[in-house]
């Protein structure tokens, strides 16, 4: 079933800061930016974040658990990468690099939108209402109006599952070419050290 984005999330915007991102250690406030997702697909760890003295009382939209955070402006296709946040912390907010999607309706899981926004179907989407030329920008009335596909939950799981798996997999499989690096590097090493 295909629903618009603006009836099962609200779309919330990040903070426009005045300059530029300044960390403070003694900062109370947290600060997520495009910068920190990465390839990851869920943010665990709130301690990487860049703390900051910031004022929030102007600004209630602090991140909560289980929303989905995508990045809000790109230089290519497939840069609009999205990812949940996954960590207890309360004292987060999404710089203006990012927006902010919380699920609104029950029976939608938010592992399946970050998945299916960042499939190559949900990407392609996403650069149809991108705009600019050099650097694009995802407007947030476009995302609210964005059609994606909803299954029902049991089919959302199983490609969660499925993605899990396939994420496993492919830590096997660095893992192994890792090792096998190491191994040659060894026998380089040896050979090096044995040579008159």
């Amino acid at each position: 079933m295909q629903m618009k984005l603006d009836n099962v999330a609200t779309i919330i915007a990040g903070y426009t800061f005045r300059g530029a991102i300044t960390a403070d250690k003694n900062g109370d406030l947290l600060v997520i930016q495009a910068k920190d997702l990465g390839r990851n697909t869920f943010i665990t760890d709130a301690s990487i974040l860049t703390p900051i003295a910031f004022d929030s009382a102007g600004y209630p939209n602090r991140i909560k658990k289980n929303d989905v955070l995508i990045i809000a402006r790109g230089m290519r296709a497939g840069a609009f990468r999205a990812a949940v946040f996954k960590s207890d912390a309360s004292n987060v907010i999404a710089s203006s690099s990012l927006h902010i999607i919380r699920i609104t309706v029950p029976g939608i899981l938010p592992e399946y939108v970050t998945h299916y926004l960042n499939s190559k179907n949900g990407q392609d989407l996403l650069s149809k209402i991108v705009t600019g030329s050099y650097i694009g920008a995802l407007p947030r009335r476009l995302l609210e109006q964005l059609k994606m596909p909803i299954p029902d939950l049991r089919k959302q799981k199983a490609i969660v599952k499925l993605y899990q798996n396939m994420q496993m997999q492919q830590q096997i499989l660095d893992r192994r070419n890792e090792l096998k690096h190491q191994i040659l590097d060894a026998i380089f090493t040896n050979l090096t050290n044995h040579h008159d």
